[in-house]
């Protein structure tokens, strides 16, 4: 599903347009100080914010094991054949939703990839089966809660994308043409009714469309680009596409071109919008979809590096949920770009994670870097926490080899 012409060329025209003002400055910033280590020569796109982040050392460990001490944590929150989203399965919808179910297929995914083997092959085929579940026929997408089957209830489209990026991962780690389909699923359903086409581009956040999702733009922008390498149909490169171009038209702010959470808030910039949208960005890139998508990837990923770009520095300890999300994609950004950074930028993560993210149970529950977790929307007890940090080791262990 494509813009209107004039939207489409106006967007693609303020895409190239910025790639190549952010390019001269490349160029002359490097000239000047020489390319930032580990950045791909990009310089921060603000120049008076701090340089790129130096980091600390940080040890390899053992990640696999740390992954599976989250795995096998998990059966605290097994009830009825599925998982609960808090210790205790308290209040009127005890079960998990999607947002607390995908960490941890997404670290079954990484573990599978990392350390082929029966018991992760098991686990990856339990958490995508159960995950099947929040089919909705009525609806045609994923719903929040496995048990709402029924029409008119509200389906979410950036768990859509979240949902079908770990399926497709399942896909690729497998080969079993199941998951893919779950995967292509999601992405029609996206397509069909969360890009808003008659309003000019965006994304919705639901199907009762309140508001452009900046989580929703992001994480089906990615699952579109990555599934049309999985079956080359032309729609999914083209829906990337100009999901992708309204991004950079429409959703982002300021001169750092970071993107927003919500539309028209300065505020919401958050770290889980801007790495899908920068790894998104460099497949289409590869794909033949212009060089200034690569780009406008790098000068995005080097603006990241920027030591007060998130108000903690190379410490991200917002939400293990959404941290997780940043540095996996990331890490997928870096090992195709050839940039370390971004993986010792996780190690830091991990390192930390280690020492504070463990509660008195021994639970992967508490926040990265000590102090309490300050998503409003993360409780106590909560599946999604534990899943997050254990997905977070599971992808260093692919990474970090």
């Amino acid at each position: 599903m494509r813009l209107s012409s004039l939207v489409a060329i106006a967007a693609k025209t303020a895409v190239i347009i910025a790639a190549l003002l952010l390019g001269c400055a490349a160029q002359a910033g490097a000239a000047q100080a020489g390319a930032p280590e580990g950045l791909g020569g990009f310089a921060p796109l603000t120049s008076w914010h701090e340089p790129v982040l130096a980091l600390p050392a940080a040890s390899t460990l053992d990640y696999a094991q740390l992954a599976q001490r989250g795995v096998a944590q998990s059966s605290q929150w097994h009830r009825h054949g599925w998982y609960c989203e808090a210790l205790g399965c308290p209040g009127r919808w005890p079960m998990l939703t999607i947002w607390g179910e995908v960490p941890m297929f997404e670290a079954a995914d990484a573990l599978q990839r990392a350390d082929p083997s029966k018991a992760h092959a098991a686990l990856l085929k339990r958490l995508a089966e159960g995950s099947e579940r929040y089919w909705d026929p009525y609806v045609g997408g994923y719903v929040p809660y496995y048990e709402d089957h029924y029409r008119g209830v509200e389906a979410y489209f950036d768990d859509n994308g979240w949902l079908g990026l770990a399926f497709l991962g399942a896909y690729e780690d497998t080969g079993s043409r199941r998951y893919l389909h779950d995967a292509q699923h999601a992405l029609r359903f996206i397509s069909a009714k969360g890009w808003d086409a008659a309003g000019g581009g965006g994304m919705w956040w639901n199907t009762s469309h309140p508001y452009h999702s900046g989580p929703a733009l992001a994480s089906d922008s990615l699952l579109a680009a990555l599934l049309y390498r999985a079956d080359h149909e032309r729609w999914q490169l083209d829906d990337a596409e100009s999901w992708v171009d309204w991004a950079n038209a429409y959703d982002a702010d300021d001169e750092r071109h970071l993107y927003l959470e919500v539309p028209n808030r300065p505020e919401s910039v958050v770290d889980y919008v801007q790495a899908p949208l920068i790894y998104a960005q460099y497949l289409l890139c590869e794909d033949g979809m212009g060089q200034d998508l690569c780009l406008l990837a790098g000068r995005l990923a080097a603006t990241m590096a920027e030591q007060d770009i998130d108000g903690f520095g190379y410490e991200y300890n917002y939400g293990p949920e959404y941290d997780a999300v940043y540095l996996q994609w990331m890490m997928a950004y870096g090992a195709a770009t050839d940039q370390g950074y971004w993986l010792e930028l996780a190690k830091v993560n991990a390192l930390a994670a280690t020492d504070h993210a463990a509660d008195a149970q021994g639970n992967w529950l508490q926040s990265w870097w000590g102090g309490p977790i300050k998503d409003p929307e993360t409780h106590p007890g909560m599946f999604r926490t534990a899943a997050a940090t254990s997905s977070l080791f599971a992808w260093l262990a692919v990474y970090a080899g």
